[in-house]
């Protein structure tokens, strides 16, 4: 996979086109239209003036929309498993739990079209973003459970709920800082002085 760049002001993980296929580039294309506007308010028309290929090529590699959209699920999920690449087992388990929860959040801060896409896949009222974050959760799982089998993560607490504890540090914070900024402006607070979120998640 080429390396994972954000295009200037774009906030995308989109490396330079001329570093992609044309698949690839339809996937990034795809991911970028449904976080600024929604997957309903994209046709596959507009995909493909996007990128400047024919409707027929996306049909090609993705059969149908719903085929688009499951591959720009598969994307994001490319994304985290690449942040995660980069951390080292080295260190305690807290650190190394740590560190890796770091890596996929600074990712998401310099791409927040990966945090919208998910956002809005999210909550979504029709649960057509089951698919995503069945298959976070699972990435997820597979994770925690190679860390506790590796002593590289606590196990204090049940996996059930270290996965939770993952997500919600990884990807939750981000999520809410927006309704957070929102709350703090009407308020009249200073935006320099906005306060952080931090979730804690507890076992029962």
């Amino acid at each position: 996979m080429s390396a994972v760049e954000p295009v200037a002001g774009g906030g995308s993980p989109r490396p330079a086109d001329a570093d992609l296929t044309a698949r690839a580039r339809i996937r990034y294309a795809a991911l970028e239209l449904y976080s600024g506007h929604g997957e309903d308010r994209v046709s596959m028309r507009r995909v493909a003036a996007e990128v400047g290929v024919t409707i027929g090529l996306i049909q090609h590699h993705f059969g149908t929309k719903e085929g688009l959209r499951r591959a720009v699920d598969e994307l994001v999920v490319e994304q985290v498993v690449a942040a995660l690449a980069t951390v080292e087992h080295t260190g305690s388990a807290v650190e190394v739990v740590a560190a890796r929860d770091a890596a996929v959040r600074q990712m998401l801060e310099r791409n927040p079209m990966l945090v919208k896409y998910i956002n809005r896949a999210l909550l979504e009222p029709d649960g057509r973003g089951a698919p995503l974050l069945r298959a976070i959760v699972e990435l997820t799982t597979r994770e925690v459970d190679s860390l506790r089998r590796g002593g590289h993560a606590s196990t204090r607490s049940s996996d059930k709920v270290q996965v939770v504890r993952t997500l919600m540090g990884q990807v939750g914070e981000l999520f809410l800082e927006p309704v957070v900024a929102a709350i703090w402006a009407q308020i009249d607070g200073d935006p320099h002085e906005c306060p952080t979120i931090r979730i804690t998640v507890e076992e029962r």
